[in-house]
Order: structure tokens, then C-alpha cells, then sequence
């Protein structure tokens, strides 16, 4: 069980019945022991009022009826005596009837207590105790009838048990909503991660429960790291090829005066200048976005488009493009911005004056991206070779590889794929890639 919530639920309600158990089990047990007690006082008070009607003279022995409680009197009343006086036979109370009642005969000072049948099925605590009144050993034995008392135990069971139930079921739900308000604060906590997957916040609220603040300060202050590090990284690498550029231009005045005998270091010094370009090219495309951004072609085609005609802004190239309705953004930003960046660059190598790009969604989860120019295109052989090499062409070479090991590396990343054809409305080379949309 790896949910949270579920394992509070459970364990609350494991101790709540637990909880519920013992009360039961010892409230059963204190109200049998307390009904008990009170029988058995109630049964010693009355042995001591039949103790005290006993009258012993010389020549007999006499319980005096008027002093005994009546209801020893009434027939099967459910409480009975018996008087056992030396040897003599017992006396037994009126209420027996005919029956008599099974009991021990105690010596003086003594106390037996125990439950015996009685008359009628009727179930008897019965006490016995013994005593030494004028000089005669007198043992008296009383029975109450415990069904009554029972019933009464019964019904106070079963009220206990509906109203223990009642609260039980109570206190759980109460419970669940308690812990389920609780982790809602932790939904508004997933919803901020989803946000900031989106790119709609740049960091997580604190305002958060204080157990997983901890949790979600580290993720910021990681957010903020990685940002700088993403920072840091583009202007070193723009510093990197800046740097690079005045040196770079001073060979290429040297060996301008020295071609015949320097024609293979020249070749290095163009491959190195052209691998400058385009990660300067790459860093420009970037942007200034957060990472882990999603792409929304809406707002950052215009911009990605306007950097692209600044790059060849010594060229007149047109390039419109053409968005579906239902386009939602999709994927990584950084990984879009650099895909779509490294093909209009291509195109725009290539183009005589036009590129039309479109970007639509044939189904929920996948995105077609169409990029085609007015060049010359590529012949059917240029094609099947594209193809049969997995677009990976040397990058420092002139020709159509300009960043496509880059993007066919990030379609694949995205469980796409890419094909090349001759664009039918402009003539020139027409890429086509479909990606799934999901963000990895």
C-alpha cells in the first residue's frame, strides 16, 4: 500500500476498532460484575433480615412470617430461602411450593456462593452462609432468579452495541473527511507540479503543509540551481564562440595568402567556424524560457520565426506558417525550440525566398510539424540516402545535415519518425515529423 492516505485510514480504523473492542470487553465485564455485586448485596441484606426473624425457644424453632419480605411468600416469585438449623430438616420459604431448594449447609461464619438450578428452569445465584444464634448452628441459603436481570443485561448489550456501532461508523467517516481535507492541500501541491511541468509557475508555493515544506523548498532551490546552471551554460557557450571568432578571422587572413600551401588547415578552420555557428545559432534559438517548458506554438513560433529572419537577415526570405485550431502546447520547450529552429534553419540555407510551416494535431496525443522551401530540393537517390543513413550526415559538411542528427536524436525521443519528400506546393524539400506529445 503506497498511498499515504490509505495506510492513515487504515491504521486509524484498526485502532479505532481496536479501541471500540476493549471498551466493549470491559464495559460487559464491569456491568456483569457490577449486577453480581448488587445481587449479591441486595441477598446478604435479606439473609440478614431472615436471620433476625428466626425465633429459637426451648422446645421449637419459628421464622416470624410478618418480618420476612412477601415476595418469598408469593409462589415462584424468583426468590427463595432455605433454613437449616442444626440437624434438623430445612425449613423452606413459601415461594418454593412444593419444590425444594438444593443448597449446602455452611458452619458458622462461613460463605459459599455459586449458581444452581432452580424451580421452572429458573437459573438461581444462590448465596450461603452460616451463622450462631443462642447456641444453635443455623445455615441460610437464598436464590434469586437471574433471567429478569439477564433480559435487562441483554437489552443494555444490545443498546451498547447499536449506539458503539453508530459512534464507530461515525468517528470513521469523520476520520476520512479529516484526512481527506488534510491531503487536499497535497492535490493543490500536485497541481503547482503539474503547473510548473507546463510552465505556468516558475517555482512551488511554501504555502504548503509544514511536513513537506522541506520537501518542496529543495525542489525550488534545485529549480533554481538548474536554471543557473541552463544560464550559465548558453553564455559560456555564446562567450565560448565569441571569443573564438576574432582568432578565427585572423586565420582566415592568413591562410587567404597562403591557400596553396595551407588548403587542409583551412579546411579545419572552416569546420571549426561552422561548428561555432551553429551552437551559436542553438543558443539563440533557445530563448530565455524556463526549462522543462512546454512548447506553445502560438506565442513561440512568431519569436522563433523572427530570430531565424534576423539570422539571415542578409537574405529575403519569407516564412509564414499555419497553426491548428485544436493545437495545445505540447512537449519539452527547449526541445521544440531546437527541433523546428535546426529545420527552418536548414530550409532557410536552402530556400530561394519562401518556407511555409505547419504544425497540426491529427490525433489527442501526437503533433505533425511540416517544414518545406522553394530551393532546388533533393533528387530521389538524396532521399533514400537521408533515409537509409538515419539522417545522421556529417554536420561540418555543406549540405542538408545542418543539425539533423540533432533533431532526428530528439524525434526519436519523442517516439517519432521523419520523412523527406519533394514539397508538391513549392518545389523544394518537404520534412515531415509526427511526435507524440507527451512532455519526457
Amino acid at each position: 500500500m503506497r498511498s499515504l492516505e490509505q495506510r492513515l485510514q487504515l491504521g486509524l480504523s484498526l485502532s479505532l476498532l481496536s479501541l471500540f473492542a476493549i471498551l466493549w470487553f470491559l464495559g460487559q465485564k464491569s456491568m456483569n460484575e457490577l449486577t453480581h455485586e448488587f445481587v449479591v448485596s441486595r441477598l446478604e441484606h435479606d439473609i440478614e433480615s431472615l436471620l433476625s426473624a428466626i425465633k429459637i425457644s426451648a422446645d421449637s424453632v419459628k421464622i416470624a412470617q410478618e418480618r420476612v419480605a412477601p415476595i418469598y411468600q408469593q409462589p415462584f416469585s424468583g426468590h427463595y430461602y432455605s433454613v437449616s438449623i442444626n440437624n434438623a430438616p430445612a425449613i423452606y420459604s413459601h415461594s418454593l411450593w412444593d419444590e425444594s431448594l438444593i443448597s449446602p449447609r455452611v458452619k458458622a461464619g462461613g460463605r459459599i456462593l455459586q449458581t444452581t438450578d432452580g424451580p421452572n428452569n429458573q437459573k438461581l445465584l444462590l448465596i450461603s452462609m452460616g451463622f450462631n444464634k443462642q447456641g444453635q448452628n443455623i445455615s441460610i441459603s437464598l436464590g434469586e432468579d437471574l433471567s429478569a436481570i439477564e433480559v435487562q443485561k441483554q437489552k443494555f448489550k444490545n443498546r451498547f452495541a447499536l449506539f458503539s456501532l453508530s459512534g464507530l461508523i461515525i468517528l470513521l467517516l469523520l476520520q476520512s473527511i479529516i484526512l481527506r481535507l488534510s491531503f487536499k492541500r497535497l492535490e493543490l501541491l500536485q497541481t503547482e507540479i503539474q503547473r510548473l511541468g507546463d510552465g505556468k509557475l516558475i517555482k512551488l508555493s511554501d504555502d504548503v503543509p509544514s511536513e513537506v515544506l522541506p520537501l518542496v523548498q529543495e525542489i525550488n532551490h534545485l529549480l533554481s540551481l538548474l536554471e543557473q546552471r541552463l544560464m550559465r551554460s548558453r553564455n559560456a557557450l555564446g562567450n565560448l564562440t565569441h571569443a573564438l571568432k576574432t582568432p578565427l578571422s585572423l586565420l582566415y587572413q592568413y591562410f587567404d595568402h597562403n591557400v596553396s600551401k595551407e588548403h587542409e588547415a583551412r579546411t579545419y578552420v572552416d569546420r571549426i567556424n561552422r561548428l561555432m555557428d551553429r551552437e551559436l545559432k542553438r543558443a539563440r534559438l533557445a530563448g530565455k524560457g524556463t526549462s522543462r517548458q512546454r512548447f506553445n506554438a502560438s506565442s513561440e513560433l512568431p519569436e522563433l520565426i523572427k530570430v531565424v529572419k534576423q539570422i539571415y537577415s542578409h537574405r529575403e526570405i519569407t516564412i509564414d506558417y499555419q497553426l491548428s485550431d485544436t493545437l495545445v502546447p505540447f512537449c519539452d520547450r527547449e526541445d521544440m525550440l531546437e527541433l523546428i529552429g535546426n529545420l527552418l534553419d536548414n530550409a532557410c540555407k536552402w530556400a530561394n525566398n519562401d518556407i511555409h510551416i505547419s504544425l497540426t494535431n491529427p490525433e489527442s496525443n501526437q503533433v505533425s510539424i511540416i517544414i518545406e522551401d522553394d530551393g532546388q530540393g533533393v533528387t530521389e537517390e538524396q532521399i533514400d540516402s537521408l533515409t537509409r543513413r538515419g539522417m545522421r550526415l556529417d554536420e561540418t559538411l555543406e549540405g542538408h545535415g545542418l543539425g539533423l542528427s540533432i533533431v532526428n536524436d530528439i524525434v526519436k525521443l519523442y517516439g517519432g519518425s521523419i520523412s523527406f519528400v519533394r514539397s508538391s506546393s513549392l518545389g523544394g524539400l518537404q520534412v515531415k515529423i509526427d511526435i507524440e506529445t507527451r512532455l519526457d
